[in-house]
């Protein structure tokens, strides 16, 4: 891989526990970054990443999260790779307590790790924030609707937050999946061609790329991959 300029840079990646998470954090650590994986407790130590710190914060908890970004120096880059997914499920069936859970899951820590992130890279003057997203969010048939709005808010939390950026030295995007191939939306979804998925090291670099200093024209950018 070409030299991304991330050598050295700090890079704070959420969700680190999980399968997207884990595999993006390893691609930052190969990259040479100085990588910390937060997620709501610690992995264990087999399934731990060389290269690659740990910090348990519940995502939920905004003071929790605005505490762990003013550890040490300003992250140069933060991943947010958490999420949950509900099934498509017909309207007259809505689950209320499913819908806010999902937004819980998908929007309000979206919401929590941006508040923070850009508090502590607006007094660096500097920094990447890249969230995920999904497809779900821009299709009105084929998924959940509790999943696919709470997914809709991401992309549009990542548009205003681009635009209060914008010129400042810092950008906020998106990586916008189709669908990964995980061992939860395996189980999720049991009969679906799971070889045909894209697998967490393809879809890597495309958050390797919205966070190098290369991709400072890049700004509130939603990349499908």
């Amino acid at each position: 891989m070409a030299d991304d300029g991330l050598a050295g840079r700090t890079v704070l990646v959420f969700g680190a526990a999980g399968a997207l998470g884990s595999g993006v954090a390893s691609a930052f650590a190969s990259a040479g970054a100085s990588v910390t994986g937060a997620d709501r407790a610690e992995p264990a130590a087999a399934n731990r990443i060389d290269g690659v710190s740990y910090a348990a914060v519940d995502v939920l908890d905004d003071d929790g999260v605005g505490a762990l970004l003013e550890r040490g120096p300003a992250p140069w880059a933060v991943i947010n790779t958490v999420g949950g997914f509900a099934p498509q499920r017909p309207l007259a069936d809505l689950d209320l307590t499913e819908l806010t859970r999902q937004f819980e899951l998908n929007l309000v820590t979206a919401a929590v790790i941006t508040k923070h992130a850009l508090r502590r890279m607006q007094r660096a003057g500097q920094g990447r924030i890249v969230h995920t997203a999904s497809r779900a969010g821009v299709v009105s048939t084929g998924s959940g609707f509790a999943y696919s709005l709470s997914k809709l808010g991401v992309l549009h939390l990542v548009s205003m937050a681009a635009d209060e950026v914008r010129g400042s030295g810092i950008t906020v995007n998106c990586v916008v999946p189709s669908i990964i191939d995980t061992p939860a939306n395996r189980a999720a979804l049991p009969s679906a061609d799971h070889a045909a998925w894209p697998k967490v090291a393809d879809i890597a670099p495309a958050y390797l790329y919205l966070a190098s200093p290369s991709s400072a024209l890049v700004n509130g950018a939603a990349v499908p991959v």
